[in-house]
């Protein structure tokens, strides 16, 4: 386990470094036995909720019983959380979309997010079809389901970039969209989730397109 370094940053001081967050409005929790639903979108009014930055997340959880659940900031080699340290913590994303890594609760502990390989079947957590699914371990308070068939995390369309809900929701609006956020050296553009430098390239274009071809559920 790693050691907690630096103290939970305040929600109002790292909302101005997050845009809004990539989890769909209406799939938005998940469930804790012994805390309730943990709501991963309308931290700071969703300038602050959870957001898919590629190869790693970032961004707040509320849970009712237990305040803020800090997913991650900024790695400090820009591409993935070590966890090693506290000031370097956070959840990762692989290219075939399994999490790991640990977020922090000033009132739970650690949440590790490869605990789900410990469970009984094996549950690793993952974004699997565009939503979370498995299970997440905190020490403190058991095991969080990201599996559930009714209330889950389903994060937004990539492909819709603008987050737009007026048909058509894919446009050309979507194409500026993803361009303006490639040349802004967004990392939520991070499409096919690679950690080789340079993050962002060609393939990330391919991969946009491809989405994009493939439509929204």
């Amino acid at each position: 386990m790693i050691r907690r370094t630096t103290a939970l940053v305040p929600l109002l001081a790292a909302s101005a470094a997050l845009a809004q967050s990539s989890v769909d409005p209406v799939n938005k929790y998940c469930w804790q036995e012994n805390v309730g639903y943990l709501n991963w979108r309308d931290a700071n009014s969703a300038a602050a909720g959870a957001r898919d930055m590629g190869a790693f997340l970032t961004g707040f959880v509320w849970g009712e019983n237990i305040g803020w659940v800090r997913l991650g900031g900024t790695p400090a080699n820009g591409i993935q959380f070590a966890n090693a340290t506290g000031g370097d913590a956070g959840v990762n994303v692989s290219a075939a979309g399994a999490l790991s890594g640990y977020a922090w609760a000033e009132n739970a502990g650690w949440i590790n997010f490869s605990g789900g390989a410990l469970a009984s079947p094996p549950q690793p957590a993952r974004i699997d079809a565009g939503r979370l699914k498995g299970y997440a371990w905190g020490e403190n308070i058991g095991w969080i389901n990201l599996d559930d068939a009714a209330k889950y995390v389903r994060l937004q369309c990539f492909a819709n970039c603008d987050q737009s809900t007026t048909a058509p929701v894919l446009n050309v609006n979507d194409f500026v969209c993803f361009n303006n956020k490639f040349a802004a050296g967004d990392l939520s553009a991070n499409c096919d989730r690679s950690v080789i430098p340079p993050i962002l390239n060609v393939s990330d274009f391919v991969c946009f397109l491809n989405a994009f071809a493939a439509g929204c559920p």
